[in-house]
This record gives structure tokens, C-alpha cells and sequence, in this order.
């Protein structure tokens, strides 16, 4: 069977799977508790699935493993571990977080603090944040479609648009029913991919044997060749250890505060199904982040050198869909595809929250019926999907590094007081304010500095210093006066 002939039957079987899950979803009415975070309802192996599947995205399967192909395992220090850090530091808190019954992380602020203004800041961060974000998702679904089906890359990304707003519609249970199937596929795909690369290589102590000994360019775009045993270095020139250890304060507290995984605790049926569902997914991660550095070192053994220069997020899709073709490269890349849909629509689902639940419920004069919540909701999923997917149009080159980025703006402003509120009670609501200002000023002064070159550390690790010490600062001051919430 032909290349083409067989990628349209994985196509067509996908696609009438995700219209089922959709069609399903969007049957009857919902509440907002139904419609953002499932009632707050879902056990645990969903939770685990919904959870797990959120984290393994574009940047995860692409960006990492052609980092993995171009310079080795010392990108896991860079990204991974601080993953794993974030999720342990996670892991603590998420009994503590399901306990506030709140549906959003907005809200937990003005849960505590009584603030609608707080509340409604957060909002808008987060929606800038996921719009920002997105375009590293429909960018991954882009570059595999267009090599799937051989078409312009524009119109590959409008093809995500379609998946991902159809399977966000039906809200937090279509979400969670879409991210158990594609992330299935996932584990299967990865599995039988790895088995394949490991074997054609001879076995895991040749594929090591003979990783070690690769140098050399991986492609005419590097601009510094691997040496001799630099595939196993923990840091080399690309990731030094003052720039991959200050990713702990960018991807790591990143992650440690990310609404996309607390609403997943959010959702859980307890306290203690929250808790387990970290614990639970970071052993079902392990495995696939093993297999994710086995497949890259893997294809770097079997192709040393790529004859012509290529995007570290591109390399990934170019070895599976050509120079390592199967009959297994179809259903791999279509789980690649699912992997992408599932964090895009966790993230479209938090625009949703963000807008119709944080902004305009909030700065409403009365509470908005919970229908006109929730189809507001679903209009700033079809407006904001679009804005991200205009922005997909120009993408950045290197999905790791933008991640890292975003999520650096969520460890600044987010987790500070996220976490200063939930083990102690010295933060006050000025002291929230003063970290929103200062991270503010500090993205503002950092970010621009860091992209010029003139900064060797992430701006995340001054950022969090400077608006943790002025959320510490300020609530001090608040308590000399006598102010708890001041």
C-alpha cells in the first residue's frame, strides 16, 4: 500500500473517533463547574490520562527529541528536569488546591483575598498567555500535517484549528475523553517506534556504543559540530549550566504554577485522587521521556548527518516520514497530531475560563446566568483559536526555547503568590499586587535584555527573585499595620 493511501485510512479513522468523542460531549446543557472542570468528578486513571496527555505536547515530542538528535541528553537538564522539579513542587500543594473549591485559579485569588480585581488580572494574563502558547501547538500539528499530506503549511495549521475547536466545544468532558484516546495512541505509537529504532540499531548497548562515538555536524544549520562522546555531556555551548539550571526558575516554577495542570487537580473527584494523579502521571512519564531520549539518540545513530539543514522541531517528522519510513510512521505521526490536540484544547478551554468566568462574571455588576457563561465561553474559544492560529502563520523556530519563555511570565507572576498562599497566611492582597507590578516591570526590563544576548541566564530567575521579594516585602509592611488582606 502507498504512503499516501495509507496515511488517508489513519486520516479518516482519527478523525471519525474525534467526532464521535466531540458529538457526544456536546450533547445537553452544562453548568460552568460541569462545563470548565467536570463537576469536579473525574477519577483518577482520567485524571492521570487528561493530565499526562496535556504535558506531552508539540514541544515535548518534537523540540525535545530534535534537541536530543542535535546535542544529546544535556538537553534534559535544560527541560526536563526542571518538568519533573515543577511537578514534584506541584505534587505537594494538590490537596491544599482541590480543598479551595474554587473552578479557577483566578479565583482562588479572590477566594482569598476578596478581590474582583485580582480575579480579573489574572484573566487576562492567562488568556495572553495560552494565545501565546497555542502557537507552539498548532505549529506542531502544522509540520506534521503538511509532511503527512504533502500540503502548504498554512493550510495544514488551518486544519488544527478545525480538530482542536471541535473537541474544545463540549468543554472539560470532551477535553478529558479526547485526551484518554490520543494519549493511548501515544504510548502505542512511541513504544512501537522506539522497539523499531532500538532494533534496526542493534540492541540498547550498540544504540549507546555507537551514540558515543557519533561526531560531527547533525546538519549544515548547527553551529557547532558534536564531539566524540558529546551526546552523554551534561551541558555543552548550546546548554551551559548557568542557562539550563536557570530554567528551574522558567519551565520549572512554570510548571509548578501552570493553570493547565492545577485545573486538572481542580477536576479530581478528592483531594487525594488530585495528589495521586501527579505522582501517578510522573511514572507514566518517565517511561515516555525514556523512550523520547531513546528514539533521538536512535535516529541520530542511523542518520549520522542530514543532507540538508533543518529546524530542530522539524527534525523529528522529516527521519519518521522519510530516511526511517515504516508502515508504523502513519499511526506514529497521527499520534503526534492527537498529542498536539490534547494540550491545545486544555489551553483553549483555560482562554475560555479566563474570559466568560474570570473577566466578564467577575466585573460583572450580578452574576451572569451560567448558560450566557458558558456560550461566551465558547465564542472566545472560536476567537482567540483564531488569533493564535493567525499567529501560527509566523511561528518561532525553536518550540523548547518559546516554551520555556512562556512559562517563565507563569513562574514570575504566578507562582510567588500561588504558592505564598497556600503554605502561608503573612501574603496579603497588596503583596499579590506588588508581585504582579514588579514581575510585570521586571518581563518588561529582562526579556528584551535576554533576547539581545546581553543576559546568559533565563529572565525568569531574576524575575521570580525580584517579585517574591517584593510580595514578601510589601505583606510585611501590611502586617506591621495590622492588615491581613490589606
Amino acid at each position: 500500500m502507498s504512503k499516501t493511501a495509507l496515511y488517508l485510512i489513519y486520516f479518516c479513522i482519527y478523525s471519525l473517533v474525534l467526532m464521535v468523542i466531540g458529538k457526544n460531549s456536546l450533547r445537553g446543557g452544562h453548568s460552568m463547574r460541569d462545563y470548565f472542570i467536570c463537576d469536579r468528578s473525574v477519577s483518577l486513571p482520567l485524571c492521570v490520562c487528561t493530565f499526562t496527555g496535556t504535558w506531552v505536547s508539540a514541544i515535548t515530542i518534537l523540540s525535545l527529541t530534535g534537541s536530543i538528535y542535535e546535542d544529546g541528553v544535556s538537553v534534559l537538564i535544560y527541560s526536563v528536569a526542571p518538568w519533573f522539579f515543577g511537578a514534584f513542587l506541584l505534587a505537594l500543594v494538590a490537596r491544599r488546591l482541590h480543598q479551595n473549591n474554587v473552578i479557577t485559579v483566578p479565583e482562588f485569588f479572590r477566594s482569598h483575598y476578596g478581590s474582583r480585581g485580582l480575579q480579573c488580572v489574572y484573566g487576562l494574563i492567562f488568556m495572553l498567555v495560552y494565545i501565546l502558547y497555542l502557537v507552539s501547538q498548532y505549529k506542531g500539528f502544522g509540520t506534521v500535517a503538511s509532511a503527512v499530506f504533502d500540503i502548504p503549511y498554512p493550510l495544514a495549521v488551518g486544519m488544527v484549528y478545525l480538530f482542536i475547536l471541535y473537541t474544545t466545544l463540549g468543554g472539560y468532558r470532551s477535553v478529558v475523553r479526547t485526551d484518554v484516546f490520543n494519549l493511548i495512541l501515544l504510548v502505542v505509537g512511541l513504544a512501537v517506534i522506539c522497539v523499531t529504532i532500538v532494533s534496526r540499531v542493534g540492541g540498547l548497548g550498540a544504540l549507546f556504543t555507537q551514540a558515543g562515538q557519533v561526531s560531527g555536524y547533525a546538519h549544515s544549520g548547527m553551529s557547532q559540530p558534536t564531539q566524540h562522546g558529546g551526546l552523554f555531556a551534561i551541558f555543552n555551548d548550546r546548554y551551559t549550566p548557568l542557562v539550563s539550571l536557570s530554567m528551574f526558575c522558567g519551565w520549572g516554577l512554570g510548571l509548578a504554577a501552570n493553570p493547565q495542570y492545577v485545573v486538572r487537580l481542580l477536576g479530581a473527584k478528592d483531594d487525594r485522587t488530585a495528589q495521586n494523579t501527579v505522582l501517578c502521571s510522573l511514572v507514566l512519564l518517565t517511561g515516555i521521556m525514556l523512550m523520547l531520549v531513546l528514539i533521538g539518540l536512535g535516529m541520530r545513530v542511523l542518520v549520522p548527518v542530514l543532507s540538508t539543514p533543518e529546524t530542530t522541531d522539524g527534525i523529528f517528522v522529516r527521519l519518521i516520514n522519510n530516511e526511517l519510513y515504516s508502515h508504523w510512521s502513519g499511526f506514529f505521526l497521527f499520534s503526534v497530531i492527537g498529542a498536539c490536540i490534547s494540550t491545545a484544547n486544555s489551553q483553549l478551554l483555560l482562554i475560555a475560563s479566563s474570559f466568560s468566568y474570570d473577566v466578564v462574571n467577575a466585573l460583572s455588576p450580578k452574576p451572569l446566568p451560567e448558560k450566557q457563561v458558558v456560550f461566551l465561553g465558547r465564542m472566545s474559544i472560536l476567537l482567540c483559536g483564531t488569533l493564535s492560529m493567525i499567529l501560527t502563520l509566523d511561528p518561532p523556530l525553536f518550540s523548547l526555547s518559546y516554551g520555556g519563555d512562556i512559562w517563565g511570565v507563569v513562574g514570575i507572576l504566578l507562582f510567588p503568590p500561588l504558592y505564598g498562599t497556600l503554605v502561608s497566611k503573612k501574603i496579603t492582597r497588596r503583596g499579590v499586587w506588588a508581585c504582579l507590578a514588579v514581575g510585570g516591570l521586571s518581563i518588561a526590563v529582562f526579556y528584551p535584555l535576554y533576547y539581545r544576548n546581553m543576559l546568559t541566564a533565563h529572565p525568569a530567575m531574576f524575575g521570580v527573585l525580584l517579585s517574591t521579594a517584593a510580595m514578601f516585602l510589601v505583606s510585611a509592611a501590611d502586617r506591621r499595620r495590622g492588615g491581613q488582606k490589606t
